[in-house]
């Protein structure tokens, strides 16, 4: 502890005498700062210091002015963790409003208690970010002008607006740490935009809001991150040299999940996140949920029993409870942005996935979490000006193009008949030329797996490119929730309702769509838009076939105008000749079976007119189905080999395919069950037990072996009625090396 003599000058009079005063140096064990520099003021200081109200250098067993004092009666006392509420913005602010307010609650308790009640009444505050505040309210009057919004400017978040609500939001957002397993109803509470204005803020406005800070978690976030890729070291504060190994392992991790990822993660702006993950600055301001969500999946996805192990799989888990404990106080502080929906569609996708504490209850709770968020900010209006949107009603097909009514060429009334109309008008393929790999060179060293999905134009702004983002996690989730009832369906089960599932809550452009096409080639015509608008299709088919109040006649018809929708949009997709289904393993073509399959097991009994030839044109499209599976079955199979590790097998880092296995296998059992006679659908079934197998032996899953070892009996049964061999064991199926 060094003394230092400050000579000062008084600047109130020149003629003032010299004056010294005496700055005790900080103790050299004080911490860094959470920016990494050297500490100005004590972290700490002793009880005898904060009492005298003298400066203390923190140091420890015994600081510098107890040491001169040397009173054995009064020993040098430390609390464990400062206590601290932020600072003050005006130097004595804080404790001249806790004498103010004793002194009023002394001489008049009626008039405390009246201002106290003031405060608590104020209603909450939802703050947006600067680049959503041109969302349109989801309600069914037309969206507020946007001229109306008055921003402010703010040092740490740009631009904020001030929402108010008739719901306090936090009764949607009730999560405990825990995933909450009450199922949240898709109604939509009506949110109103209003500007800050001067006056909201003034001298009486208390200094603790009732809503949790997050100014400590911006802060702290990024070191908490490293010291959880440096728990092995000993110490608790880490190095520069640490922190830097801890970063770099970081990034390792971020360049993995976007060189092995799929085209699911393509809302992604691979660009800006980089920079803003390279920032030190624009790092603090994103949401703490995002980064830990995404290293979760990263380290899970390379955690396999060829990989990582258990001991990976637990540092998942771990990361992927702090990015669930961050969303949870996001959500709670009601710092709710696009980034934050991002976090939450990445906890989504990781508790849809083969993991060691998978339950149907996570998997599900997850799901709302996300679709709950999307419906708040009305994120799937974002194009509700914009006349180039879809729109689509309720209880209707959802038709980007007015179909044909020409029942008389319906594929589905005359069944017998050679269609050769089409009603889809056919403008081009636009595909290649709006890919992401035509557009960014670097796409192919960064996200090479993503070079069919759209691209983001260069041209675009931060503004635009925020609203592409708000799109693309919109569709996404519509995919991630397609595939999720995709796979409940086919294990008979009845789908979790979700705004999402509903096309009329959609006015959205297409990924891809902004940008537009040199040749005047429609988005909506793109392989992405046909897929999402399948996704569409079999959405609808779900809510009208559980929807108990839908007539027989509304059945009858929504029935005929799904099949002849599926028949459009077939036509589409057979019309490109791009190549790109193949990246998305036909998944469009898989959805389209699947509304083929629920009109004609469901909706065919309420279509009177429908001819007999009607069964015989189902069976003609499952065995085209069921010998496309077969072909992409085999292909994924001779790729296997033994599970050796090597990267170049393509479910090494697909957890999340061994669900869509299984759903296929039940699919294929569904339809042996009701005709015999498709013994195809055994024989494909049979064939895709060995990716399953592989998967598991992979990623052990208590629950997914349990439901997969009872479809293995059932289809072991369905195989020894129909006389056709069984499905080889587990042990057949995986040869490690």
């Amino acid at each position: 502890m060094v003394a230092t003599d400050i000579v000062t000058t008084s600047n109130n009079s020149p003629s003032s005498s010299m004056k010294t005063r005496r700055v005790i140096e900080l103790a050299p064990d004080q911490p860094l700062t959470t920016q990494g520099k050297p500490r100005a003021r004590v972290y700490v200081a002793c009880l005898q210091c904060r009492t005298r109200k003298i400066r203390c250098d923190g140091a420890k067993p015994t600081c510098h002015n107890c040491t001169r004092r040397a009173k054995p009666a009064d020993p040098c006392v430390y609390d464990s963790t400062p206590k601290r509420r932020g600072p003050d913005k005006t130097p004595g602010a804080r404790q001249r409003m806790a004498r103010e307010a004793r002194q009023e609650s002394v001489a008049d308790p009626v008039a405390a208690r009246r201002r106290r009640g003031k405060q608590h009444d104020t209603p909450s505050s939802l703050v947006l970010d600067s680049q959503l505040a041109d969302l349109p309210p989801f309600h069914p009057a037309p969206a507020p002008p946007l001229r109306s919004l008055s921003p402010i400017s703010n040092p740490l978040d740009g631009t904020l607006y001030h929402a108010t609500s008739n719901q306090d939001l936090r009764n949607a957002f009730s999560f405990t740490s825990r995933p909450s397993l009450q199922l949240i109803t898709p109604t939509v509470t009506r949110t109103f935009i209003s500007p800050y204005q001067d006056n909201d803020i003034g001298e009486e406005s208390p200094n603790i809001t009732s809503e949790p800070s997050l100014e400590f978690t911006r802060q702290t976030w990024w070191d908490s991150l490293l010291a959880m890729y440096s728990f092995h070291l000993p110490s608790l504060s880490l190095s520069l040299s640490q922190r830097q190994q801890a970063a770099n392992q970081v990034t390792t991790d971020l360049r993995f999940l976007f060189r092995s990822s799929n085209y699911w993660f393509s809302f992604i702006n691979v660009p800006r996140f980089l920079s803003m993950y390279f920032d030190p600055d624009r790092r603090a301001r994103m949401q703490p949920s995002l980064l830990p969500a995404a290293l979760a999946i990263a380290t899970f996805f390379q955690s396999s029993e060829a990989g990582f192990g258990k001991q990976g799989r637990r540092k998942a888990m771990l990361l992927r409870d702090v990015a669930q404990g961050a969303l949870e106080a996001s959500l709670n502080a009601r710092w709710i942005d696009e980034e934050l929906v991002q976090a939450a569609w990445l906890l989504a996708l990781f508790e849809v996935c083969a993991h060691p504490e998978y339950t149907s209850e996570r998997c599900s709770s997850a799901l709302v979490i996300l679709d709950t968020i999307v419906r708040t900010l009305s994120l799937t209006f974002v194009d509700m000006d914009d006349p180039a949107s879809a729109r689509f009603s309720p209880r209707s097909v959802p038709s980007v193009v007015s179909a044909s009514q020409s029942w008389a060429n319906n594929t589905f009334l005359n069944a017998g008949v050679d269609n050769t109309y089409s009603p889809y008008q056919w403008q081009g393929c636009s595909c290649v030329s709006r890919s992401l790999g035509q557009h960014w060179a670097a796409a192919h060293e960064y996200i090479p797996l993503w070079l069919s999905s759209p691209a983001w134009d260069s041209s675009w702004s931060e503004a635009e490119i925020r609203k592409e983002t708000c799109r693309r996690v919109c569709w996404s989730t519509l995919g991630l929730t397609a595939s999720h009832t995709s796979y409940a369906t086919s294990a008979n089960r009845i789908p979790s309702e979700f705004f999402v599932l509903e096309p009329a809550n959609f006015a959205l452009l297409f990924p891809g769509e902004a940008m537009r096409s040199p040749n005047g080639h429609s988005g909506k015509d793109t392989v992405w838009s046909l897929n999402y608008r399948t996704m569409l299709l079999w959405h609808s088919c779900l809510r009208m076939r559980y929807n108990p109040s839908v007539s027989k006649a509304e059945m009858a018809r929504f029935g005929m105008d799904a099949w002849l929708e599926a028949d459009v949009l077939e036509a589409a997709l057979n019309s490109h000749g791009c190549d790109l289904e193949r990246s998305f393993l036909f998944q469009g073509r898989e959805f389209l079976f699947n509304v083929r399959m629920i009109v004609m097991h469901e909706f065919q009994q309420y279509v009177p007119l429908a001819s007999s030839d009607v069964t015989h044109l189902f069976c003609k499209k499952a065995k085209e189905w069921l010998t496309h599976q077969a072909i992409v079955a085999q292909r994924i199979v001779q790729s296997l080999g033994s599970v050796t590790g090597h990267a170049s097998q393509p479910l090494l880092h697909r957890p999340f395919f061994a669900f869509w296995f299984m759903g296929q296998i039940s699919r294929a059992l569904s339809l042996w069950e009701r005709d015999n006679s498709l013994t195809l659908a055994l024989d494909v079934g049979t064939v895709l037990f060995k990716p399953v197998d592989y998967l598991s032996a992979l990623w052990p899953c208590p629950e997914q072996r349990n439901r997969f070892q009872v479809i293995r009996e059932q289809f072991a049964a369905a195989c020894k009625k129909a006389g056709r061999p069984l499905p080889p064991s587990p042990a057949e199926n995986v040869v490690w090396n």
